[in-house]
């Protein structure tokens, strides 16, 4: 059976990816400050803030890059200019404005995550990270849509995606399923993870 999309819980999350401009290098320490917390690592109330950099880019300037690197500087700095108003409830405090990155931006900020992670990454997010790529696409990519904005996004890093995940999903789909079930807090069937990825991976490689 298919991972509900409404009723179940995803999963409780200890960090926190912060994407920002070149020209704000001062926000670790405005963070900072503001919680008496050292920059670097910057941890805030036991919950760890990374923050990525980020600046306009061209076609031009993405030439010549290797997909690992051209999915991190076009998927992050699209996922930061595409982010949408929300508004954040807070149990005991004001609600708070902040702009979130949209179901295609995260799967961009995501892919890389899944396609090119550190090794320490790879021992201690692994599951998590292909967990959060699937329910992303099984939850918002059921009509098509995320598949089309992915397709449209700028250095053709809809391809990269389809790579990824062709790479590290499908290529062993049990495994990948079995990593996403010790993350996950309701089981996930590898039938529905196979059904679901390449259904993806077929629409961004349809020009």
């Amino acid at each position: 059976m298919r991972v509900s999309a409404a009723g179940v819980g995803h999963r409780a999350t200890i960090d926190i990816d912060l994407v920002t401009v070149d020209a704000e290098p001062e926000a670790a320490e405005v963070l900072a400050d503001a919680h008496h917390a050292d920059p670097q690592p910057l941890i805030i109330d036991e919950v760890k803030v990374d923050l990525i950099a980020t600046s306009p880019v061209t076609d031009d300037e993405l030439d010549g890059l290797e997909d690992k690197d051209r999915l991190f500087v076009a998927g992050h700095r699209w996922a930061f200019e595409g982010a949408e108003p929300s508004r954040l409830t807070v149990q005991g405090a004001e609600p708070v404005a902040v702009k979130v990155a949209t179901p295609a931006g995260l799967v961009a900020s995501k892919s890389h995550a899944v396609g090119y992670p550190t090794s320490r990454r790879r021992a201690t997010k692994s599951a998590s990270d292909l967990l959060d790529l699937f329910r992303l696409v099984d939850l918002y990519d059921r009509d098509g849509g995320l598949n089309d904005e992915l397709r449209r996004a700028p250095g053709g890093i809809g391809r990269i995606i389809a790579d990824v995940a062709q790479d590290q999903i499908l290529t062993n789909p049990a495994a990948a399923t079995s990593k996403m079930n010790s993350a996950s807090p309701a089981p996930i069937e590898v039938g529905d993870v196979e059904a679901v990825i390449e259904t993806f991976v077929d629409g961004l490689r349809t020009s």
